[in-house]
């Protein structure tokens, strides 16, 4: 599978419990700053790959955690603090996709692509090249890119994706199925060009 390229290394998260919960509707000042130390960096990396723009998504971020720390006190407590700050990342994100202009690809295709996966010798190349799957995320359109972002960028769990994006963790397990067939029909055509041209130097 495509994505199994994009699995990240274990980090430890932010802390969740009642009392963290209470502390953040109550906007305790230490909580924030651990939550902001905490998740920073997953939200840039959420960012960086939903938009591909290092200055857009620092913007973001902050944007984020302002717009996180306002709404304090609508939090309901339903749900992890996680999947609630990164659904206001998200919307943060679709606002500023909307006010860009950004095309998107489209979510519907007129062909149903072939459910096929890289085989072993494509994958060691593809492991070489990681920088080329990543890149790859940025055509995929905005509902399976954000998906990735948060399973594989954000390091979020299926049910905290659900959370976040309002749907059932079944979906997001078919998003991500559907996103890595997708990956696939936009990296084999990449990788076909690459061995062709080392087949020209040699």
């Amino acid at each position: 599978m495509v994505l199994s390229l994009l699995t990240p290394e274990t980090q430890p998260l932010a802390e969740e419990s009642p009392k963290l919960r209470d502390r953040l509707r109550r906007r305790d000042r230490t909580t924030w700053d651990r939550l902001v130390a905490g998740e920073q960096t997953r939200i840039f990396n959420l960012h960086l790959r939903l938009t591909g723009d290092r200055e857009a998504a620092a913007d973001l971020t902050q944007e984020s955690f302002v717009a996180a720390y306002q709404s304090a006190n609508s939090y309901s407590g339903d749900g992890t603090p996680r999947a609630w700050l990164y659904g206001l990342a998200l919307n943060v994100n679709h606002n500023w996709l909307r006010r860009s202009g950004r095309r998107e690809p489209p979510e519907q295709l007129n062909d149903e692509l072939p459910d096929l996966n890289p085989g072993a010798e494509e994958l060691a190349i593809l492991r070489e090249r990681r920088q080329m799957v990543v890149a790859a995320v940025q055509e995929l359109p905005e509902v399976y890119r954000r998906t990735v972002a948060l399973r594989y960028f954000a390091e979020m769990s299926g049910p905290e994706i659900a959370q976040a994006e309002g749907v059932e963790p079944g979906t997001i397990r078919w998003r991500l199925h559907e996103a890595s067939k997708r990956l696939w029909a936009i990296l084999q055509p990449k990788l076909g060009e690459e061995c062709d041209d080392g087949q020209r130097q040699n």
